[in-house]
């Protein structure tokens, strides 16, 4: 009958967004793990003195099945709450705050009916290396009152848009904002990317450090809001 087709369409139309829904809900989930995972080891120390404790450890972890690991780094910042959210949101798709934190060249973020997006972005690397390009879902938003996550994870069987780049996997990165007392926040970056092909260990070593520089980076541009 025309209700029985009726209530199985819309059954099909909200298990549709249930199922994107709890995709994005999952990759914020799969981030939030990383920040108390017990099995990271210390990498390196990098000193940031931006930031109100300047010590910042950066931590590695194995990621299975692959020889690229996932790499944290967390600091303590001082600055406003709500514009240190408002950064961090806008960072989906604003190329200028991106590249505040990574040398990001290009970025377009696509929304989705689901409230996600699915996030294009080339990072440059140096010549003679061909620039890495990433198709991502990517969000952000509220965890709860006091913590604030932006997360993106590649979409398997994507395509890069440029036949002269290389697709990398990110298994899981993004960023996590905690509200701390005293007008303190704290904010914690993980990054788990296969670059694919061969990269020099030099470059290798650059990037890990400039992932802790980066929390400083944030801190300046924070200050500027």
């Amino acid at each position: 009958s025309k209700a029985t087709v009726s209530v199985l369409y819309w059954l099909f139309l909200f298990l549709s967004l249930l199922s994107k829904m709890s995709h994005h809900a999952e990759i914020r989930s799969a981030l939030l793990k990383e920040t108390t995972d017990g099995t990271y080891k210390k990498h390196s120390s990098v000193k940031v003195s931006e930031l109100v404790e300047p010590k910042v450890v950066v931590e590695r972890r194995e990621w299975p099945g692959s020889e690229w690991g996932v790499y944290r780094a967390t600091g303590v910042m001082k600055g406003d709450w709500d514009k240190a959210v408002g950064m961090v949101k806008a960072m989906v798709s604003d190329l200028k705050l991106l590249k505040v934190m990574s040398p990001i060249k290009s970025v377009k973020a696509v929304e989705q009916e689901d409230g996600g997006i699915v996030q294009y972005r080339t990072d440059a690397l140096p010549w003679p290396l061909s620039d890495r390009e990433a198709v991502c879902h990517a969000s952000a938003d509220f965890v709860d009152d006091k913590t604030f996550a932006m997360a993106s994870r590649s979409i398997h069987g994507a395509k890069p848009v440029d036949k002269g780049h290389v697709l990398c996997d990110i298994f899981i990165s993004g960023l996590i904002l905690k509200k701390l007392d005293g007008g303190k926040i704290s904010l914690c970056s993980v990054k788990g990317v296969d670059p694919k092909g061969s990269i020099p260990e030099m470059i290798v070593s650059g990037f890990i450090s400039d992932h802790a520089l980066a929390l400083g980076k944030f801190q300046k541009q924070l200050l500027k809001q």
